[in-house]
């Protein structure tokens, strides 16, 4: 079929920056484009396998990127639109599509003569009768071992398996992301008695007012309930507590059977494809290279982090104390006493600096920074549509006037929203087809919330960060562009950009940083180890042999505590950032096995601010030598590379140890 020219994706759109034309988008639309983008990606990879021409960098390298071009520009808008907007056609055109895109993925990588034409390539460019740069050299070379991992050397009955099985992971992801986001939205805990509130402001509390007289405590993704923190009642925050590490465990949104099934899945697909398990095949594809360097980096961390949790706790159980000396410390008390030791140790309490953390001015902050970093400059199109109709539309240009592409911001939570943070590309920019970048940031503020945590601003700066990285992307091929890099390294830029709100008066006056700054010294251990605790959760899923995996969903809680305990990270007053069952970068996103990236990612984003600081910290000059160096090339050329042309070697994790007070 031949798409309808009524429909807004069946060409480029002719909003500025290209923008998909969200204002006439249905969801028939992306059903159309993703039928016919297949199709005709297709058609044009079996033009592209027979091609009698000699392979050379236009037809094959060129060809092949420019081969997906519909259906790149279907999935980018409708992706971003599902997570953030989504509705009943949109989840069924994703349960649907879902299992079609695993084909059609396996109709390309399992293609041997798509595989031959890139290996002819090779042996053109090996003869040097075909003159490649760095950016065509490692497209191909990553084009060719994807090929090799995806079983294009497979016999034909090992290929119909791992088809299978490509389909059964569809299917079991889309199960898994639809029971976590309505299990999530079903946690919520009701109140009934405003005298339970008390902690919060009367603008937060009215914000929880539903139309029945009572108040609804919606959960976030993580484990932690950041509103928790501030609840005096004990028991408000004990339910907000079980509630949330109670999700996936049973009732209508039970996820244990479906991550089971996924991770037996995964386990078959890598011993098919002559992987040890599955966190082979992923540690491959990063920085990382094989799961014994993720251990040897990733498994002292969790150890030493709860050591100093341990010792904090003896700090907080004597606080508890003195409020409640019946009491005895539990998970649902940490953050709480963690805030009033703070008030009290370091004369900090957030609550002082409200007035500094407004939604808008910490945006105006992130702007604020970019610009000085890198002289860019913002301006609102409100004639434009966003994503969302909430969306804010930003036209992003660089000192000299030349523009640089879309930012698209979207903050307010909803119930038909994915949980917490997250950055999307609309439009990938590249030099090939000659486009611009347009990228969204995604946040879940409240929307009468017109304060937000510290946390919260880290949060907006970390995602900025993946924006910068789309914005400034100068790679040739589209594949390459922006963060389309390894898991393990696509957290460092945005990791990096966090540090721009620790600047005096960026967000807060110098003397309030400096409380904060002190204050945020305790309490590392507790923060580290969750993060472990998930991290070293997830390797233990995928780094164990099929044989040795629960086969039903009842084992998964008892699987759990003995990985917990293998790592030495189990402890019940900080259970992991995300329980198994509703780990959704794991499960229903692209981190299996790529978890540890977030601190892996964080070695070289300690290193990195550490070459800032001895060169003078977030000067102009510096943000250009980062954006040209490190930024720029995205996904174009070897990761590690990029970070020894920025920083002079290879990335040293002495920085991280000292950010974080901890010894190993």
């Amino acid at each position: 079929m031949t798409l309808d020219a009524s429909n807004p994706l069946a060409e480029r759109s002719h909003l500025p920056y290209q923008l998909p034309d969200f204002a006439h988008l249905e969801a028939r639309h992306y059903r159309e484009a993703l039928d016919e983008g297949m199709a005709s990606q297709l058609e044009a990879l079996d033009e592209l396998a027979v091609d009698a021409e000699p392979a050379d960098v236009a037809n094959t390298l060129a060809a092949w990127e420019r081969s997906g071009e519909l259906l790149e520009r279907a999935l980018l808008a409708f992706h971003t639109v599902r997570l953030a907007y989504t509705d009943d056609d949109l989840d069924a055109i994703h349960a649907e599509f879902a299992p079609k895109l695993s084909a059609h993925s396996d109709a390309i990588w399992l293609n041997r003569g798509l595989f031959d034409r890139f290996t002819e390539l090779a042996t053109r460019a090996e003869a040097r009768e075909v003159e490649l740069d760095d950016q065509d050299a490692w497209l191909l070379g990553e084009t060719l071992r994807s090929f090799q991992r995806a079983g294009v050397a497979l016999d034909e009955a090992d290929q119909a398996r791992l088809r299978e099985l490509n389909t059964r992971l569809a299917e079991l992801g889309t199960a898994f992301n639809t029971a976590n986001r309505e299990g999530r939205v079903a946690g919520a805990v009701v109140v009934t008695d405003r005298a339970e509130l008390d902690g919060l402001s009367d603008a937060e509390i009215d914000a929880l007012a539903t139309e029945d007289g009572t108040w609804r405590i919606e959960l976030v993704n993580t484990t932690g309930q950041f509103l928790a923190a501030r609840l005096h009642d004990r028991g408000l925050r004990q339910r907000l507590h079980e509630s949330s590490v109670s999700r996936g465990l049973g009732g209508g949104h039970d996820t244990r059977q479906t991550i089971v099934d996924i991770a037996r899945a995964r386990a078959e697909k890598a011993r098919l494809l002559g992987y040890e398990h599955w966190a082979a095949l992923v540690a491959e594809t990063g920085c990382a290279k094989t799961s014994e360097a993720v251990n040897a980096l990733m498994g002292p961390l969790g150890p030493a982090a709860l050591a100093q949790a341990r010792s904090d706790a003896e700090t907080l159980a004597s606080k508890l104390a003195e409020i409640d000396p019946d009491a005895e410390l539990a998970p649902w008390d940490w953050g709480y006493l963690a805030g009033l030791v703070k008030a009290e140790k370091y004369a900090f309490d957030e609550a002082d600096v409200e007035p500094y953390l407004q939604v808008e001015a910490v945006l105006d902050a992130v702007y604020a920074a970019a610009h000085d970093l890198y002289g860019i400059t913002f301006t609102r199109r409100d004639d434009l549509v966003g994503h969302t109709p909430d969306a804010e539309v930003y036209e992003v240009h660089n000192e000299d006037g030349s523009p640089l592409g879309l930012f698209v911001m979207d903050f307010w939570a909803r119930p038909n929203k994915e949980g917490g943070a997250w950055m999307t590309s609309l439009v990938n920019g590249n030099h090939l087809t000659k486009q611009l970048p347009v990228v969204t940031n995604n946040c879940n503020y409240q929307r009468s919330t017109t304060t937000i945590t510290w946390d919260g601003v880290i949060t907006m700066f970390h995602e900025f960060g993946h924006a910068l990285h789309g914005l400034f992307a100068d790679s040739r091929y589209p594949s390459c562009s922006g963060t389309s890099t390894p898991r393990d390294f696509v957290e460092f830029p945005s990791q990096v950009n966090e540090h721009w709100a620790w600047q005096p008066d960026r967000v807060l006056p110098a003397e309030w940083l400096a409380k904060l700054e002190a204050a945020s010294t305790f309490n590392q251990g507790a923060h580290t180890l969750e993060l472990m605790a998930a991290t070293l959760l997830d390797q233990t899923w995928h780094q164990t042999p099929l044989d040795a995996l629960p086969e039903s969903g009842d084992e998964v809680e008892e699987f759990e505590r003995r990985a917990l305990e293998s790592w030495g990270v189990e402890y019940d007053l900080v259970p992991p950032r995300y329980r198994s069952t509703y780990f959704s970068h794991i499960w229903g996103s692209g981190y299996s096995a790529g978890y540890y990236g977030y601190k892996w990612s964080e070695v070289m984003d300690a290193d990195a601010v550490a070459w800032f600081d001895a060169h003078g910290g977030g000067t102009r000059e510096n943000g250009d030598w980062f954006r040209s160096r490190l930024l720029a090339p995205g996904g174009s050329v070897d990761p590690l590379e990029t970070y020894r042309s920025f920083r002079g070697r290879d990335p040293e994790v002495q920085p991280l140890l000292t950010r974080l007070g901890l010894t190993i």
